[in-house]
């Protein structure tokens, strides 16, 4: 059964069973993008306000994608990975929308000159976020457009990225499984 976490803002009630350390694995791959294994950790809290802080980082595995047992739970299918280097890493926050119960807004950055504004809808316990706006530095990566689903399924967090970027219309970049790290 699940518990809200104590001293959670109550505006994030609906958003309260991502709150946590989370560790798993996936798969990415996009057009000019080599195929690749990745670690996974995520990790989503909340200091008292009404936004919970989201922090995510990737590693590429040592392993060959077409080597990975892709329908282990997150725990295991991580434990089969080597983490090679770092890949990507973000960072932002997701707030209830003060106008209307269910609908959420999110603001993701990432150091290679990206900030994303999302807006979407969460209904525990799934989120779904559409980019709404994407900046870039004069140097930043080319994403046009992005979308993310987020759902729970036997205790994991399931994610999947989609992505229009250079030049490329939108479609799948990377999908995994996570578990929730026991503290």
């Amino acid at each position: 059964m699940f518990e809200i976490p104590e001293g959670l803002a109550p505006e994030t009630y609906p958003m309260a069973w991502l709150v946590g350390r989370w560790r798993g694995y996936g798969m990415l791959g996009y057009p000019g993008i080599d195929d690749a294994a990745i670690i996974c950790e995520l990790e989503i809290s909340n200091n008292g306000g009404p936004y919970l802080s989201v922090e995510s980082t990737w590693h590429l595995a040592k392993e060959n994608p077409d080597d990975i047992d892709k329908e282990l739970p997150g725990a295991q299918g991580v434990a089969q990975l080597t983490e090679d280097r770092l890949w990507q890493v973000a960072t932002g926050y997701v707030r209830q929308s003060p106008e209307k119960e269910g609908d959420v807004e999110a603001m993701i950055a990432t150091p290679d000159g990206r900030v994303a504004l999302y807006v979407g809808v969460v209904k525990a316990p799934r989120m779904s976020l559409v980019s709404d706006a994407m900046v870039r530095s004069a140097t930043g990566a080319h994403v046009n457009a992005s979308q993310l689903q987020v759902g729970m399924v036997d205790s994991d967090l399931l994610f999947a990225y989609d992505m229009a970027a250079f030049g490329e219309e939108m479609q799948s970049y990377a999908a995994g499984r996570l578990s929730r790290v026991k503290e």
